[in-house]
């Protein structure tokens, strides 16, 4: 078995029968290199410093080269296009930016109207409150804040249609218990 110093196999290390990239970079007044992709990364290189390998004509700015974007912020995907313009949304430098969090779901309050107050509405409330996540883990703000709207509007009727079908059984009971009352004296 035949052992190579490190230095040999950095600078002549062979996969699928190709060299690996030698960089190089320049100070302004001094060159430094060969070195390898990851040799590179680590020295505080500016989006300025003028990089070379070979293959290359001339050297460029360390931002130009695509293997050292990441450095940079080269790789920042572009910002959502939206077709709507929603309140909940904020204008920067005349891009629109998605929020970070998604809307308010409505779930909980959803189950609770469900099991106390009005079934028909709490499900359709439970519907709509389990969509608000799911288009928001998919990048569709505005059917997220949608369904929201939706959710809080069936859970917010479910409740006072809730509340007043129990005040109005309260009536009822207070007239039949009255009536009954009433009757046997």
């Amino acid at each position: 078995m035949v052992l190579l110093p490190l230095d040999f196999l950095t600078k002549y290390c062979l996969f699928n029968n190709k060299t690996m990239k030698q960089y190089y970079y320049t100070d302004g007044t001094n060159k430094f290199g060969p070195m390898s992709l990851d040799e590179l990364k680590t020295k505080s290189l500016t989006a300025d410093t003028l990089v070379w390998y070979e293959g290359m004509n001339n050297w460029i700015a360390a931002s130009q080269v695509e293997e050292l974007s990441d450095m940079f912020g080269m790789n920042v995907p572009p910002p959502i296009s939206t077709t709507e313009n929603s309140s909940s949304q904020q204008s920067v430098g005349g891009q629109t930016t998605v929020p970070m969090a998604p809307p308010k779901t409505w779930l909980v309050e959803s189950i609770l109207v469900t099991l106390f107050c009005c079934l028909p509405f709490g499900i359709v409330g439970i519907v709509n409150a389990s969509k608000v996540e799911s288009q928001f883990n998919v990048g569709n703000y505005q059917a997220a804040e949608k369904a929201s709207k939706e959710a809080a509007k069936w859970t917010k009727l479910g409740f006072w249609i809730g509340i007043a079908l129990a005040v109005l059984y309260i009536i009822y009971m207070v007239v039949v218990i009255g009536a009954v009352a009433g009757t046997n004296m």
